[in-house]
């Protein structure tokens, strides 16, 4: 019996495993324990405002801002030529000689783990997330032998780069995690592909969470990571 394309990906990624994950991320500018420290940072603030008094959604986008603010913090702090980047109200930190920026989203419970099949983003994208991650495939296919530069129409700096997601999913005793390289939006509007992904040992949290469910095409009003379960 035949299977469906939604139980086997087209193509599998490349996975580096925990133990091998800070060599990797080494090459990038990047540690597991600046990772870590972001997402605890973010979970951190979430369970402040994870209260009745606040709208439900709103542990959510806090969690999505307080991890990228404190990665941009870990990040700008070594003084290596990483900035903020916001073109399009997109949200990263990139560095422009590495050709690399890094965004935060959510994640469904395939996330940091080598499980039955790759991880899917919990929300649809909306356009400026289809571009860069068809730019990454363009990146890809090209193995970087172009000059960013000298392109007809050139990017403005925080676009001209790969960009990686920090992945991040929560259950009700771990935060899960990952670095990984998307590179393909699927028609439904949800990311289907990636090229590599880097898993990182998890960290505990405290209290019930839960995704978010996913909305529209709306890059612009924050990135919902997870809320306070019913």
């Amino acid at each position: 019996m035949s299977q469906s394309h939604e139980q086997i990906p087209a193509r599998r990624s490349k996975i580096v495993r925990p133990e091998h994950a800070d060599e990797r991320l080494a090459e990038m500018g990047l540690s597991v324990a600046k990772i870590r420290n972001s997402v605890m940072t973010g979970d951190d603030a979430r369970s402040r405002v994870s209260i009745r008094y606040y709208p439900r959604n709103y542990p959510g986008i806090t969690m999505w801002a307080e991890t990228l603010a404190a990665l941009r913090r870990e990040l700008l702090k070594i003084r290596q030529g990483w900035r903020i980047g916001q073109t399009g109200n997109y949200e990263t930190v990139y560095s422009e000689a590495r050709r690399l920026a890094f965004a935060v989203v959510a994640g469904d419970r395939f996330t940091g783990i080598e499980g039955e099949r790759d991880p899917r983003l919990t929300r649809k994208r909306g356009p400026k997330t289809k571009e860069r991650v068809d730019r990454n495939a363009t990146y890809e296919q090209l193995a970087f032998e172009i000059d960013l530069s000298e392109l007809a129409n050139p990017l403005p700096p925080d676009e001209a780069c790969s960009t990686w997601f920090l992945v991040i999913h929560a259950d009700d005793d771990h935060i899960r995690m990952e670095i990984s390289l998307p590179v393909e939006v699927r028609k439904d509007g949800f990311v289907g592909e990636w090229v590599e992904r880097i898993l990182i040992d998890p960290v505990p949290t405290s209290g019930a969470v839960a995704p978010i469910e996913p909305g529209e095409d709306d890059d612009d009003d924050g990135e919902p990571m997870v809320t306070r379960a019913a």
